[in-house]
């Protein structure tokens, strides 16, 4: 569970025991009947809290042969036939452990409630370890295009990394040959330049600014040189402030000749800081096999991997309960949300032919992000 509470945490996060006594009450009739969840809903402790919440299910037949890790023992326990829950001092609880990404990762940008929530099971002699995590999200479109491509990517990249060398630290085994997974909002983002490239092509590109009414134009043969187009002129970057301070939005247009000139033209494309109104979002709904291949983020850890994604972007789906299969005009479409492995246990669900992985969802309203799931069998 990622947001537990959603965005107005303050307000709704009192409907949460609700939801989960629903959820509890219809896995007990599937023959789950212990179950432990871990949910952080200390709001009210900011340098703690993260928002995130671990629900794990065990089939009444299997119980006998599982057991918990009590990660200040430093063993695995038993675990009684019984549901549980916790939602209060989970820094305490000795078979969690949770934590907030460093604040001096990037210091100018407020991190929230990004972190991570591990839990550590064995069934007979095998060890999974699951690991929930929320990394932070592209906070303007305008300063990926002008300051860094990979602005918000090397952070994302940095912040993972930190919660696999947290559980290096308190692995006995260095190597980890004993399966992990990492799953949640990981916010992964489309590369940027390839994609623009694919939909804006033989187009026009105009930059509006909030200094001048007048609005520069330059030819691209889709977004070219789009990252650096505005310094080409200068051959120099500008500050980040700079742009921020000028540039309010990018437009991409067509004209009849393909010339830069004033005369009317198509708008295919208008970029704003939180704005990416592209003028037929239902074809890159439909078409999201075209782009697949821009989705690149993941190779930035080449020690995770990934079953074959064959389902739609996961973000940004609208929020209005009557345009719940159409996409948000806020950002770049992208599978932020995944399940990652290392390979131990990649090679576990691979003996799976019936391995799926998948969102759900799809014709419902369930907030901006599209759940993901991946379900398989495993002979121990």
């Amino acid at each position: 569970m990622q947001e537990v509470g959603g965005k107005n945490f303050e307000e709704c996060i009192s409907q949460v025991p609700a939801f989960l006594d629903h959820v509890v009450a219809n896995m007990h009739e599937m023959g789950y009947s212990t179950g432990r969840a871990y949910l952080d809903l200390e709001f009210d402790l900011p340098e703690s809290y993260n928002a995130l919440g671990s629900l794990f299910f065990i089939n009444d037949v299997t119980l006998p042969r599982i057991r918990q890790y009590d990660f200040m023992a430093k063993q695995f326990v038993k675990l009684e036939k019984d549901f549980e829950s916790y939602d209060r001092d989970l820094l305490k609880c000795r078979m969690l452990r949770k934590g907030k990404f460093p604040k001096d990762f990037w210091p100018t940008v407020k991190w929230g409630r990004k972190g991570y929530m591990h839990c550590r099971f064995r069934i007979d002699q095998t060890v999974f370890d699951f690991v929930n995590v929320h990394l932070f999200h592209d906070e303007s479109n305008i300063a990926l295009i002008h300051e860094n491509p990979a602005l918000y990517s090397e952070n994302r990249k940095r912040a993972l990394n930190f919660v696999l060398n947290e559980l290096k630290r308190v692995n006995e085994d260095e190597n980890h040959s004993h399966p992990l997974f990492v799953f949640g909002d990981l916010n992964f983002r489309l590369d940027l330049r390839s994609f623009l490239n694919r939909i804006t092509d033989d187009t026009d590109l105009r930059e509006d600014s909030t200094e001048s009414p007048q609005s520069s134009v330059c030819s691209t043969d889709g977004c070219g040189d789009l990252l650096t187009a505005s310094s080409a002129r200068t051959n120099e970057l500008k500050p980040l402030a700079d742009f921020r301070r000028t540039v309010s939005a990018i437009e991409f247009r067509r004209s009849p000749d393909n010339f830069t000139s004033d005369i009317p033209t198509s708008c295919i494309l208008r970029i704003e800081k939180n704005l990416f109104d592209y003028f037929n979002h239902k074809r890159l709904l439909n078409e999201w096999q075209g782009y697949l291949e821009d989705d690149r983020e993941v190779h930035n850890f080449p020690c995770l991997r990934e079953l074959s994604i064959n389902f739609p972007p996961t973000y940004p789906w609208s929020e209005n309960p009557d345009e719940s299969e159409s996409l948000m005009k806020t950002r770049a479409p992208a599978w932020c949300d995944r399940v990652l492995m290392n390979v131990r246990a990649l090679e576990m669900v691979k003996h799976d032919k019936f391995a799926k992985y998948d969102s759900f969802g799809k014709d419902v309203c369930m907030g901006d992000h599209k759940p993901v799931m991946l379900s398989f069998n495993v002979i121990l």
